[in-house]
């Protein structure tokens, strides 16, 4: 499909994040203080960060499925429709289903960066909230073009403040450049 032929703009679209999420972010302790996908004996995934555990998928991923099977799980990415956390899977489905753009919204970090907001320690989680937000926004050319930019996670919540130090967000990248 071409681009002149797409004429949905999705606004309601969930990111499944893969393990990669800081891998080019971050280094040294900046890194090793990032949250990190673990896998439990079962097989599932989840999310640990200053000492929490976060479930990694569940019903924001049951692209693909029937309503009937719609349900807490998936409960790992290898369950998942690659589409669901791979950005050129995701590319290559939204050209299937004739989305032109999409505005997604985080999964492990919850939906107004809770995750970082929450965190014992501020001073890393504002530098691992910057490292998701550069993430998000780390693809460049047509890629980026296909993804609404919009305040992640924290700009647009008053909680926001809790994280003394000046935040930045996708949409205010966007408008600078």
């Amino acid at each position: 499909m071409k681009m002149n032929d797409m004429v949905i703009v999705s606004v309601d679209d969930h990111i499944t994040e893969p393990g990669n999420v800081f891998d080019k972010q971050l280094s040294g302790e900046a890194k090793r203080t990032a949250p990190t996908l673990k896998v439990k004996q079962n097989g599932a995934n989840y999310w640990e960060y200053q000492d929490r555990k976060i479930q990694s998928v569940a019903l924001n991923a049951v692209a693909g499925r029937v309503r009937e099977e719609y349900g807490m799980e998936p409960t790992a990415l290898d369950q998942l429709r690659k589409g669901c956390w791979d950005v050129d899977a995701r590319v290559d489905d939204m050209n299937v289903n004739g989305v032109a753009a999409s505005l997604n919204f985080p999964s492990f970090a919850g939906i107004d960066g809770g995750l970082f907001i929450n965190a014992p320690d501020k001073s890393l989680a504002l530098v691992h909230m910057r490292a998701y937000n550069d993430w998000c926004g780390a693809h460049p050319g047509r890629r980026w073009a296909r993804y609404v930019p919009r305040p992640r996670p924290t700009a647009s919540t008053p909680r926001s403040s809790r994280l003394a130090a000046p935040r930045r967000s996708l949409l205010a990248r966007s408008h600078a450049r």
